[in-house]
């Protein structure tokens, strides 16, 4: 088995993985409707850039999860946070979370997805390279 076929077995059980994880986020009745939708877009843009490229499967199927929880935590307090401002600010607010939401949401996902592969870029050359 070469590492071409390895690559895209890390390829397949990631898109299952994403797709098993989008499915749990979206059935759920908890969730604000826009968490939902960054986990799923977070989800498909993970596996696609991420579990292509070198690295164990393990790490990347961790990475995903501490994404997912990250993202569902960003969310959960950002929403509080929207709901809190809409109170005082009203109108005004409207066109600010507009604007603002999908940029924030953008930002911690290039940020983890950044954060993704230094990790696995770390775990390729080995702690040697590292430490000198």
């Amino acid at each position: 088995m070469g590492k071409q076929s390895i690559r895209i077995d890390h390829l397949i059980i990631g898109i299952l993985a994403g797709t098993i994880a989008s499915y749990i986020f979206i059935s759920q009745n908890n969730f604000f409707g826009e968490t939902a939708v960054m986990l799923v877009i977070f989800n498909f843009l993970f596996v696609a850039l991420t579990f292509p490229l070198n690295g164990t499967l393990k790490k990347k199927l961790l990475m995903l999860l501490i994404g997912n929880f990250t993202g569902l935590i960003w969310n959960t307090i950002f929403s509080l946070f929207a709901i809190t401002a809409a109170y005082y600010l009203e109108n005004f607010f409207n066109i600010l979370w507009s604007i603002l939401n999908p940029i924030l949401n953008f930002l911690w996902i290039v940020s983890f997805w950044s954060l993704s592969l230094t990790i696995l870029a770390s775990s390729e050359r080995g702690v040697s390279e590292i430490d000198s």
